[in-house]
């Protein structure tokens, strides 16, 4: 079985490398591709492969970039660390998924599943309603006024948002300051859970910007975030389980 595998962080293509062989000595890995561009011009080369594994986020962009300029006929197993918001639709559209840290079952599990179909030579991939889910998600932006003018902010540029003074505030990953017309509880809703996380009332957090984890006394953790934030940034003792399992990629409601 000849296999090429989307990712952007080297030890993961690694590890699954590892993976494969012990599910399949047989197994080819032909090529570790690092970004959607890469992507589109090994794609157009048209080499024969019978199985993609494909991380979505790859190093410079959403690989769901690369269906909307190339056709992909080839079986896809997708590989993420999203953590619910869209897995329904791979459900719908029969295609398998294995979310990070991959599990040696589950890999042979999809393997499995993929030699199920392999006769049907005629294999098409719909990843329309997929697509459309985590680009909308990765694409959130929200709207803000900067004296009387509006603004808008998007969810990927943000190192952290917090409710202060009536406000609340998304301060940028280039430290920009900008007051959003909505409150946490709204925000919360439209926000990638990998990526953030509701520390306590005043606070979501983007896991980029943490800088340093103390402990902190009651059992509590302080954090240190980048940009500075000019007041405590405190991790109550009873959320502390759940956000060192989102930091490990585990919680199922990170944002939550």
């Amino acid at each position: 079985m000849r296999i090429v595998i989307f990712e952007d962080e080297m030890h993961n293509a690694e590890r699954l490398i590892q993976l494969l062989h012990k599910c399949n000595a047989a197994i080819q890995v032909v090529a570790v591709i690092t970004s959607v561009e890469e992507g589109i011009r090994w794609l157009e080369q048209q080499q024969p492969v019978d199985l993609m594994l494909m991380d979505i986020q790859l190093s410079d962009g959403n690989c769901f970039e690369i269906f909307s300029k190339t056709k992909v006929r080839t079986p896809i197993i997708f590989t993420t660390a999203y953590d619910g918001f869209a897995l329904q639709a791979f459900k719908v559209n029969s295609i398998d998924y294995l979310l990070k840290p991959i599990d040696a079952d589950d890999l042979k599990n999809a393997l499995n599943k993929y030699e199920q179909f392999r006769p049907a030579n005629n294999y098409t991939v719909d990843i329309s309603r997929i697509a459309e889910e985590f680009l909308r998600r990765d694409s959130a932006r929200f709207i803000g006024r900067i004296n009387n003018q509006l603004i808008y902010v998007k969810a990927k540029d943000i190192a952290w948002l917090q409710f202060a003074r009536g406000t609340t505030w998304a301060t940028t990953i280039t430290n920009q300051r900008v007051p959003l017309d909505y409150s946490l509880d709204q925000i919360e809703q439209l926000l990638d859970k990998h990526q953030f996380f509701r520390i306590n009332r005043q606070f979501i957090i983007q896991i980029d910007a943490i800088k340093k984890i103390t402990t902190y006394y009651n059992s509590r953790l302080i954090l240190q975030l980048a940009p500075d934030v000019d007041t405590d940034v405190i991790i109550s003792r009873e959320r502390v389980s759940e956000f060192k399992n989102w930091l490990e990629g585990k919680s199922e409601s990170a944002a939550g």
